[in-house]
């Protein structure tokens, strides 16, 4: 679609439209996830969303949790900032999520996925999801999808900027970024950020009623340079210290939590006409401690080191062949306690193609997993897309993946199991897309059939009375349709959405806990002269915080309102209110939600 009037009004301000955030068949974007190497949006068959750095500044948004909860296919569980934060992506759980930084997968391996309360938006140039089940390419963790948060260094990119901002709950936020060109061929980026706020209590009575607020520092930095007309090297770094409060399910007064991330990433790359080759050697740690008036608590630590060598060949005009091989470490450690095992290798090699001829376009991705604790693992990824007329495509994606078993699951001391197997699943889904003049639209179904799901159960099936342990024992199943537009009426943008999702438990025929059957979103955007103008109404329909079903919670809607004013070409200030109704909702049975609140920022380029 194209959207000449907004980008023409929004270029005097080298604002990118907010369309572009959701606009998938935009000629001019470029992704790197989808397949491993950047392409074209147009040429992307899996179900992929772009969230641009001058979006999440034009909405406002304070978390991650605030920009997934805008995008088609995801519901989005918080308690708050700094609170525990669930993801469900087509009905998949947070653990089902693959998460990365500038594409090395981050997360706690005694877990099983990504603290996404604690997952920072300082530096951020992009963000992409993939909806639906990418492991043929990327392994374990990818079942619902793939999330890569981008902090790479744009080329070109010159900025030097201040932020600071206040708001509800003694929210305060203090920034800066500085990124340019080093020299003839080099390139260097960094940007910090402290934030936090009071907070209010996250669990309803007979827990503490006291403020339950948050505090992080963060820092991302590159450094990197060309070598000749064919080669660079880039060193990136990301590194998140933070502190919260929060409600002990046990009653203990004053629990707090502290976690740090980092992320080191060194690169070479070459490319030429043909060849685009990287090599990435990374580490990474994950560490989280939790404690209160009566317990010093332990500390919780993942660290993972990776080595990946991956490719892509342009063999003709129409087929590109790629592949890769990759080998990751996961240790951890816990303070309070010894782990039968703590140390795993994983050792992968992936192949994918890609074909083109005529209005068709093909796909096919194999991945093969040897793991120190689970054993083999294979999987495969078919595509095809094919173009109706020059306004109408068909596609369709059949895939498996899995997810393996955390470190507590298999060797927790008394109650872990080594036995246990890996989750598995198959996806499939067919979609119809239009690209006109005046409308872009999408209709997708798709379903998931996900084995071997790991729950606690009897480790004597005859005696439910005895030890419980993991067990591969569970089965869903997860059938939906998104529908998806997004259209101009002169001066607004405005990004539709509905979801319907069944998401059931195959063994108790009862949805899945917190996934909602319908959900919609309508995210308006607008500008005029000096003002943006950006408005998100996000619909939950009804769900359950039971696997029973007996726990119903009730449908709720919310409304942001962000607006930002240009004063000069270096300085900006912008302002939101979340929850702008006030909405009273129950997002789990026993935990309060944020009542209406009022933030404001001010950011100046030098």
């Amino acid at each position: 679609m194209k959207k000449t009037l907004l980008a023409v009004a929004l270029a005097p301000l080298c604002l990118p439209s907010q369309a572009f955030a959701a606009d998938e068949s935009s000629n001019d974007v470029m992704v790197v996830t989808a397949n491993r190497f950047e392409q074209p949006i147009k040429n992307v068959i899996a179900p992929i969303s772009v969230v641009t750095k001058e979006e999440i500044d034009a909405i406002q948004a304070k978390s991650i949790a605030e920009v997934l909860r805008r995008l088609p296919g995801v519901q989005v569980v918080s308690g708050g900032y700094g609170q525990a934060t669930e993801v469900y992506v087509r009905g998949t759980t947070s653990r089902h999520l693959l998460v990365m930084i500038n594409g090395v997968r981050i997360g706690s391996a005694t877990l099983g996925s990504a603290d996404f309360s604690q997952i920072p938006l300082t530096g951020i140039e992009r963000i992409e999801l993939i909806r639906g089940s990418r492991a043929a390419l990327y392994g374990s963790d990818a079942i619902g999808g793939v999330l890569n948060i981008i902090t790479a260094y744009q080329p070109g990119e010159s900025v030097a900027e201040v932020t600071a901002g206040g708001g509800s709950k003694g929210f305060y936020q203090l920034g800066g970024s500085v990124a340019g060109g080093l020299g003839e061929s080099g390139w260097g980026k960094i940007a910090l950020k402290t934030e936090g706020d009071d907070g209010f209590s996250a669990r309803k009575e007979p827990f503490e009623q006291d403020d339950d607020g948050f505090k992080n520092s963060n820092v991302v930095a590159e450094v990197g340079t060309h070598v000749g007309d064919h080669w660079k090297l880039s060193l990136q770094g990301y590194y998140h210290d933070g502190e919260s409060d929060y409600d002990d399910s046990y009653g203990a007064p004053h629990a707090q939590s502290e976690s740090s991330l980092f992320n080191i990433a060194a690169k070479a790359g070459y490319s030429n006409d043909k060849l685009d080759s990287q090599f990435t050697v990374a580490q990474n740690q994950d560490e989280n401690r939790n404690f209160n008036d009566v317990s010093n608590g332990s500390k919780i630590k993942t660290e993972r080191t990776v080595a990946n060598w991956q490719n892509h060949y342009q063999l003709t005009d129409g087929l590109e062949l790629g592949g890769g091989l990759e080998w990751y470490r996961d240790s951890v450690s816990n303070t309070g306690t010894q782990y039968a095992e703590d140390e795993r290798d994983n050792t992968a090699v992936y192949l994918t193609s890609i074909y083109r001829i005529s209005d068709w376009q093909f796909e096919g991705s194999v991945r093969t997993d040897d793991n120190d604790s689970y054993g083999t693992n294979n999987t495969w990824q078919l595509a095809t897309a094919y173009n109706i007329t020059s306004e109408l495509k068909v596609s369709a994606n059949a895939g498996t993946g899995f997810k393996a078993p955390t470190f507590n699951d298999l060797y927790w001391p008394d109650s872990g199991n080594p036995n246990l197997k890996p989750e598995e699943s198959k996806n499939y889904e067919i979609s119809l897309s239009g690209t006109h003049q005046l409308l872009d639209w999408s209709v997708t179904g798709y379903q998931s059939e996900i084995d071997q799901l790991i729950a606690w159960a009897p480790k004597d099936a005859s005696n439910p009375s005895g030890d419980w342990i993991p067990m591969n024992v569970d089965e869903a199943e997860i059938q939906g349709v998104e529908l998806t537009a997004g259209f101009a009426t002169g001066m607004l943008y405005h990004d539709v959405s509905y979801d319907y999702l069944d998401a059931k438990d195959k063994g108790l025929d009862k949805q899945l806990i917190r996934r909602s059957k319908d959900s919609a979103k309508w995210n308006v955007s607008y500008l005029a002269d000096q003002w943006q103008l950006d408005v998100s109404a996000i619909y939950k329909g009804t769900s359950y915080d039971d696997a029973a079903n007996t726990k119903k919670l009730d449908a709720y809607t919310l409304v942001d309102v962000a607006a930002s004013y240009f004063v000069t070409d270096n300085l900006s200030v912008r302002g939101r209110v979340a929850n702008l109704f006030d909405k009273d909702y129950v997002a789990k049975e026993t935990y309060n939600v944020q009542e209406r609140s009022y933030y404001a920022t001010a950011t100046y380029k030098f």
